[in-house]
């Protein structure tokens, strides 16, 4: 006798295997730009400065407070309104720094309220249809005092840490596998050796370390596999630095996936213009934008340029700016210059804004008042301008979206004084603006490309009602048979 419900039971297993099968099919379809689309694709870049990034063991927070670190050097909380206003300037990418040191435990296990914060604000910039990179940020950096920092550009350092460091970014990765493309991973901010230095490190024996945890970042981040395994991910020099000591000595990660690494430096020359005369000191400061700065940018980019083709990989300046002297109309004209003479190298830039807004006085990298809403449109005008020049349109198919979730990698189990002289320079070879931090192109809207998506499900969803109707009457029919059989 025909058994009914293991008719009913292969019937129902058919469907869920096609309607898999159609999601499948929907994921591979989608289009993963190569690291050089990407940054073809990337215009005017814009940092989330001195925000998530923010940390201090004087911080009173409870246990899950994410805005007690997140306005602790002095910026609001991050709001949605925040991130469209970037992107209604024209920036089409954010750099988010998050500094994750007093939300892991030893085994880089992140706080889930810490990270659910986290995934918001990338959502926010996600869903305005920007690129986003997320990173580790002051996890590296100078260390004493009040320093969080626990990542050096040390062999014994990288012994030690390893194991923490893998089960960070397993963690962040996984909670983050299955957004498109233009969801970018940077490894790690400005890693320096433990004897804080600068620009290049102390001894050469720190070069290692460096290209050993760039190694580890990428081969960790493909193992958790999902939209992971082609994932761009980026990658920084010592300490980001554009010294060509540092740039010979880099090396690129090996990386199973072709074409999916991006360099990332920061560039804050010309320090004569840059920086005021209380955090440059080793040098004249000047607040007009000359003949002499534009030369010294224009070798700068050349480097970079060649550092680029030797290695087969594109560059980023993830952090650029100037200190603001009373000379809005001159940082314009540096900003224009520096983001233009770097789009002719192929090379993209992102402003860094530490949230510092001047109007007067001296000090701040802030172009964008995040508590007035308000922006110095002259400066933000002259870095949309000049990089929509080279701005190519990415995929038009990639997700708008994350897609839909897969099974995850298990990861194994300051004074307020110090915050605030973490917003301007000291002494090159001391510190750096990072450590306190700080192209116009369409973008489809959200709503658009989830419109589009829904088009491309269409066919699956008929596929399974089909099957559903088909299943249905194949069962009404044996039950009628049965009946049948039994008078």
């Amino acid at each position: 006798m025909l058994n009914i419900k293991a008719v009913l039971s292969t019937f129902l297993a058919a469907v869920i295997s096609c309607s898999s099968a159609a999601g499948l099919v929907a994921r591979a379809d989608e289009v993963f730009e190569s690291g050089k689309e990407a940054v073809s694709s990337i215009g005017a870049g814009w940092n989330l400065g001195n925000t998530l990034d923010s940390y201090g063991t004087w911080i009173n927070a409870s246990a899950g407070d994410h805005k007690a670190y997140e306005t602790a050097w002095q910026n609001p909380v991050t709001s949605k309104a925040m991130i469209d206003s970037v992107r209604d300037q024209g920036f089409n990418a954010v750099r988010i720094p998050v500094t994750w040191s007093q939300h892991i435990n030893s085994k880089g296990k992140v706080d889930s309220k810490w990270m659910a914060r986290v995934k918001e604000v990338v959502d926010y910039a996600y869903d305005d249809g920007l690129y986003v990179i997320l990173n580790v940020h002051h996890d590296t950096g100078e260390g004493g005092g009040d320093k969080v920092s626990w990542i050096f550009a040390e062999g014994s350092t990288y012994k030690k840490t390893k194991k923490k460091f893998a089960g960070l970014w397993t963690e962040i990765a996984n909670e983050f596998r299955d957004y498109g493309s233009r969801l970018l991973f940077e490894g790690y901010n400005e890693m320096l050796d433990k004897k804080n230095t600068w620009n290049a490190p102390s001894s050469s024996s720190s070069y290692k370390p460096v290209n050993d945890y760039a190694q580890l970042f990428v081969d960790t981040v493909r193992a958790t596999g999902g939209n992971n395994a082609q994932r761009n991910l980026i990658v920084n020099t010592y300490v980001s630095s554009i010294d060509q000591a540092v740039l010979d000595n880099f090396k690129i990660p090996k990386d199973s996936a072709s074409g999916h690494l991006i360099a990332e430096v920061h560039c804050y020359s010309p320090w004569g213009f840059t920086g005021t005369s209380k955090s440059v000191t080793w040098t004249p400061v000047h607040n007009d934008f000359g003949d002499a700065d534009r030369s010294e940018i224009d070798g700068i980019m050349t480097r970079l340029k060649s550092f680029g083709e030797k290695n087969d990989v594109p560059v980023i300046i993830g952090e650029f700016g100037a200190e603001f002297k009373n000379n809005e109309d001159q940082i314009a004209s540096y900003a224009s210059y520096f983001t233009d003479a770097a789009g002719k190298c192929g090379i993209k830039c992102f402003y860094w804004d530490n949230g510092d807004y001047k109007t007067s006085g001296e000090g701040g990298y802030a172009i964008f008042d995040r508590k007035a809403m308000t922006w110095k449109s002259s400066i933000v005008s002259a870095i949309v301008d000049a990089a929509g020049k080279y701005v190519k349109a990415p995929a038009q198919d990639e997700p708008s979206g994350p897609s839909e979730p897969s099974e995850t990698v298990e990861t194994s189990e300051t004074t307020e004084t110090e915050a605030s002289a973490e917003i301007s320079q000291t002494e090159e070879s001391q510190t750096r603006p990072s450590e306190t931090e700080t192209a116009a192109t369409e973008t489809v809207p959200s709503e658009q490309v989830q419109q589009e998506d829904r088009f491309t499900l269409v066919p699956f969803i008929v596929i399974d009602s089909i099957l559903v109707a088909t299943a249905a009457a194949l069962v009404v029919y044996y039950i009628r048979k049965k009946n049948r059989t039994s008078v």
